[in-house]
Formats: C-alpha cells, sequence, structure tokens
C-alpha cells in the first residue's frame, strides 16, 4: 500500500516521566546519551528494527541485513520554548508524521524513526515512534515503546555498556539477524472449502452481481489527493474503570463496546436510504497462535516479538438491526444527545455479541483466516490497485493495542526485579495510538490504546478526498460524549 501512496505511515506516542535529576535543561546532554543507549539497546533486542527493504516495488521484496545504522535518522529532537504550547507541538507533530513519507526505500534503512519533543525544565517528554508497517504491526510497536521504558530504566542503573556504538553510527553484527518468522511459516493455517470458495467470489464477483447493502457505497474510494484526517480525544483513568465495570458486567470489552459505539454513530449519522447496513473490521493479533519464541530469539518470547501478525475479523450488521437501532434514536439525532436507556439496551446487546464472535474466532485459532488466504496472492500491488476500483467493504475499523505498561519495573538479565527509587525513575504517563488513511479500507478507522493506570486514548483517522471532515467529527464527538455518558452511570 505504501508504494502505491494509499497509505503511509503509523504512530504510537507516549508521554516519559523524566527522573527529576535529569529533567533541567542543562542536563541535555546527559539526557540524550541516556536515550540513544537505550534507544540502541531496544533496536539490539529487536533486529527487525535492523534491516532494510529490498526490491520494495517488486513482487517479491525482501529484507536485506545492513551493516550499520545512522541513529540521526532514527532519532530526531525538538526542542520547544518554556511558553510554547507543548499538547498542541504533539498534536501537530503527531498529524504531520502520519502522511510524511519514509527515505526512499532504496536507501536501505529500516523504515521507522523516533521523535522526542522536549520542553526546557519540564519533566516530560514525548516520544513518537513512527513507521512503515511492513516492519511490524501496532502491537510490535507497543513492545518497543515498553522495552524502551525497560531499558531508560537499566541504563539509569547502570546495567548496560553498549559496543559497536561509535558517536552516532552503530555496527551491527556481522551474523545474518534471526527476524521473527511469520506465522504462515510457522503454522498451519487450514482453509475449509466452503471458506476459500466465499472469499474468492467476494474477490471476483462482478459489480452488477453485487447486492450486498452491507457494503460502504455510501463512501467510494477516492485515491488523490492523499491526505489523513486526524482527531483524538482522551479518557481519564477514573473514567476508563468505570466504563471498563459497565464491559465486565456486559460480558464485553472496550473493543466491543467501541464497535457498538459506532454503530450507532453511524447509524444516526448517516440516512437509511444510503446506509441501510454496515460491515466493520476488527484487528486480530496472532502473537497467541505463534509457537515458543527460539531459544537464541533476543526478543525471548513470542508475545514480545516486533514483527506483523495481525488479522482482521469481519462484523456485519444487518437492515433489521441498523432500522431497529434507528428508531431509537432521537428526533433530533445530529444535535447529540445522550444514549436513551433503550439505545444502551442495544449497545450492550451489540457490544456482547461483538465480543462474543471475538472471542470465537480467538478460539478458532488459525482456521479459515484471511492470513491463511495470502498464499494466494502472487502480486499485492495488483491486489491493492484492484480493491481500490471496488466498492468500499468496511464503514469502521476498530485497532485496539490494549493497555501499554508503563510502570518502572525493571528487568535485568538474571530474571529479578528491580524496582526504580520510588519518583526517581522512568515512566510512561499517556500513550496515543494513531493510523494514517489507508485508502481502500474503511472509511473510518478507531486506533485506541491505554497506559496502565493512566486512561484510554481514542483517534479516528479517514483520508480527506473521501470523507466528508463533519461526518468524520460528529461521529467523534458522539463516540467520546457517550463514553463520558456511560462512565458517569457506573
Amino acid at each position: 500500500m505504501y508504494v502505491l501512496n494509499q497509505y503511509r505511515g503509523t504512530t504510537l506516542s507516549c508521554r516519559y516521566a523524566i527522573p527529576p535529576r535529569l529533567a533541567p535543561a542543562e542536563t541535555r546532554t546527559q539526557l540524550k546519551k541516556i536515550v540513544k543507549v537505550a534507544v540502541v539497546e531496544t533496536i539490539m533486542r529487536h533486529p527487525m528494527l535492523q534491516v532494510g527493504m529490498m526490491n520494495a516495488t517488486s513482487k517479491t521484496p525482501l529484507w536485506i541485513q545492513l551493516q550499520s545504522l545512522d541513529l540521526t535518522q532514527h532519532i530526531i529532537w525538538l526542542y520547544i520554548g518554556e511558553h510554547d504550547d507543548f499538547e498542541r507541538t504533539v498534536q501537530e507533530t503527531f498529524r504531520v508524521q502520519l502522511d510524511e513519507y519514509f527515505p526512499d526505500l532504496s536507501i536501505k534503512q529500516p523504515g521507522w524513526k523516533i521523535t522526542i519533543i522536549r520542553q526546557e525544565n519540564a519533566p516530560i517528554m514525548e516520544v513518537l515512534l513512527t513507521w512503515n508497517h511492513p516492519h511490524f504491526d501496532g502491537q510490535g510497536a507497543k513492545v518497543f515503546q515498553e522495552d524502551l521504558l525497560e531499558m531508560l530504566n537499566n541504563v539509569e542503573n547502570g546495567a548496560y555498556e553498549r559496543t559497536g556504538l561509535d558517536g552516532d553510527i552503530l555496527s551491527l553484527p556481522q551474523a545474518p539477524p534471526l527476524l521473527p518468522t511469520p506465522i504462515e511459516s510457522l503454522k498451519s493455517l487450514p482453509l475449509d472449502l466452503k471458506y476459500l470458495v466465499k472469499v474468492f467470489w467476494e474477490e471476483c464477483r462482478p459489480r452488477f452481481l453485487n447486492r450486498d447493502v452491507s457494503q460502504a457505497a455510501w463512501c467510494p474510494i477516492r485515491s488523490s489527493p492523499y491526505k489523513t484526517q486526524f482527531r483524538v480525544f482522551f479518557i481519564d483513568n477514573a473514567s476508563l474503570l468505570a466504563i471498563l465495570t459497565l464491559c465486565r458486567q456486559n460480558k464485553t470489552t472496550i473493543t466491543g463496546l467501541l464497535n457498538g459505539l459506532a454503530l450507532i454513530a453511524f447509524s444516526s449519522q448517516l440516512d437509511s436510504t444510503v446506509a441501510p447496513a454496515f460491515q466493520s473490521s476488527t484487528i486480530i493479533d496472532h502473537r497467541r497462535n505463534l509457537p515458543p519464541a527460539p531459544t537464541d530469539a533476543p526478543w525471548a518470547r513470542s508475545d514480545r516479538a516486533v514483527g506483523n501478525y495481525v488479522t482482521q475479523l469481519l462484523h456485519k450488521f444487518d437492515t433489521e438491526l441498523v432500522a431497529r437501532i434507528r428508531s431509537k434514536l432521537p428526533a433530533n439525532a445530529s444535535e447529540g444527545r445522550d444514549l436513551s436507556a433503550d439505545l444502551q439496551r442495544e449497545l450492550w446487546a451489540v457490544s456482547t455479541q461483538n465480543r462474543l464472535k471475538i472471542v470465537r474466532k480467538l478460539e478458532a485459532g488459525l482456521r479459515n483466516d484471511l492470513v491463511g488466504v495470502f498464499k494466494y496472492v502472487t502480486d499485492w500491488q495488483q491486489t491493492m490497485r484492484n480493491m481500490a476500483k471496488k466498492t468500499r467493504q468496511f464503514s469502521w475499523l476498530v485497532s485496539n493495542i490494549g493497555v501499554l505498561n508503563g510502570n518502572t519495573t525493571t528487568r535485568p538479565s538474571n530474571g529479578g526485579d528491580i524496582k526504580s527509587d520510588e519518583g526517581q525513575g522512568w515512566s510512561i504517563r499517556r500513550a496515543q495510538f494513531g493510523l494514517s488513511a489507508e485508502i481502500p479500507a474503511a472509511a473510518i478507522e478507531f486506533a485506541s490504546v491505554s497506559a496502565a493506570g493512566q486512561g484510554m486514548c481514542v483517534s479516528a483517522n479517514w483520508p480527506d478526498c473521501a470523507v466528508d471532515a463533519m461526518l468524520g467529527e460528529r461521529i467523534m464527538a458522539d463516540l467520546e460524549r457517550w463514553l463520558v455518558q456511560l462512565a458517569s452511570q457506573s
């Protein structure tokens, strides 16, 4: 998708609390050195951060071993003044980075970078990790930030002395890197004949035979001009805990709830004549289905692999369900109303069913998984070009990467735990996850992440050339309003 300009980048940003002794502006040199060493240790734990891509525009791109990394291309510091608006700078930088190109793939350097925003003597810094998705997925980015936090605390405790670092040039091992193996090369992905026939029919069916009113025909696919519209809101920890209590009471999860809220929001904001039914997609992490990591793998556990192990799960909301929801909306739903008791019953019923479908998918493991169909794709670029000519399938997508562990516990090599001095170590106070627009994918994509004990972030993106900005903003306003309402009722 990247080489076709159908997608640009993905960003996971974390707000780090800096140890007090490193917060003063005059310690800038020492702070930069500590961060550089911690980033290097993270790079050495995850070989996918060490490789470049070869023949990126061909049918069979390859990873290429690199001899060294120029860290000035991967660690960028952005300093702002004492009176500058820190949060505004973070959000502006986040939005810009989603749409930025990576250096020419022929340059042979890894497709990732971190941008660190630092303000005078502030006790915090923002670390924005932006990457090209072929390198790793959102869970991989979460592992990167958690491991970077661990390394920062280990460097504080004097746990590492890195060789091979000469200024900003990191020499990489001469031995071929041990990359995380794609899941299709590790496990069987069995496909039932009925499932396979259905997938190929959906792929090859002529448009005039497509009578599926749940597809997002209301939002035709347009490829240019490419620009991501991005919006975000935050839910504080007390509200998040209240929402989680309601989710448990109704046997669902945040992912299920976000799908349910999106269904009501889209039903409210779109007329039944253009959208009588809907389809959505939930991103699923396959790491639970991986075998144990190789004994010599530097990342140690399969669930800590920085690689690509995602699939997606389809949800259909039929005309009867959508009509019932619309019948319970207030007459002036576009004005922004709270959820009525009737709508809340519909919300929890849908959210529970959504969670049950996810559970069934997880229990089924790798059987009839979309990744298993990939072996029949011989030309990905042509496949994506063809997809951009079809009717859009999904109205929305939900990608929830869960809870990021931002405490100050370090995990040294001897297997024990060291607690940094109370209030003196590094920690993560907030996380924000966002995707650039994916031209042929869902019209609006929701991404969520929580930092442990620090609340939740929900973001949304959509292609500017295909989705009206006012529609996206109204839907995001609905989600935020209703989450706040639910939190107040718990």
